[in-house]
């Protein structure tokens, strides 16, 4: 879902002679983890073509891996650009180094920085990082209607009635996207 967000329908289109966009619009791209998984190559490459095309496809997007201990200040981004960072499947680290990922939620906006942390437990996630998310996707195997509930209870009056709502999409869907920069009443809080 990340990449698809981050290269969007540039890459096809573009081999169809066709302008694509990317959702997810940045100049660089961090990815922490603890391991470079083959999806992410694939994206590395995406850039480089981007790079390397004429106009009106050329970009120039900026892509580097850093382990979790290496995890830098929020300081070293430059707010000219638009920096986009994936922490993925960090939940299990240490305390740490969840204390470094949590100014990126807090604060990194003050650095043009866009934080994703990619997770398949919610609830190991630190309170304060899932206090300050925008968004919120739940993928189809996201848990039982239990740990559905758990997620929701935060966001809803009624996280019992709300979680079967969502178990029953997410059985016929791929995904749901909360969007939590959206009124409650906005068709668009929640995406199907």
């Amino acid at each position: 879902m990340v990449i698809n967000l981050i290269l969007g329908n540039k890459l096809q289109r573009m081999f169809k002679g066709k302008k694509g966009n990317r959702y997810i619009k940045n100049d660089h791209l961090v990815l922490v983890g603890k391991h470079a998984e083959p999806k992410w190559e694939l994206v590395k490459n995406a850039f480089h073509i981007f790079a390397n095309s004429p106009d009106p496809y050329r970009e120039n997007i900026s892509f580097q891996t850093i382990k979790a201990e290496k995890i830098p200040d929020i300081s070293k981004f430059s707010p000219k650009g638009s920096t986009v960072i994936v922490f993925e499947d960090l939940c299990a680290e240490s305390k740490k180094i969840q204390e470094r990922i949590v100014p990126y939620f807090i604060s990194g906006r003050h650095q043009n920085i866009s934080p994703i942390y990619v997770t398949q437990k919610y609830q190991a996630v630190p309170k304060i990082i899932r206090e300050n998310i925008s968004h919120l996707v739940m993928f189809r195997g996201s848990g039982s209607r239990e740990d559905i509930c758990r997620v929701v209870r935060q966001y809803t009056d009624d996280p019992k009635k709300a979680s079967k709502i969502i178990d029953k999409h997410l059985r016929n869907q791929n995904f749901i996207v909360f969007d939590f920069t959206k009124a409650i009443d906005d068709p668009l809080a929640i995406r199907l």
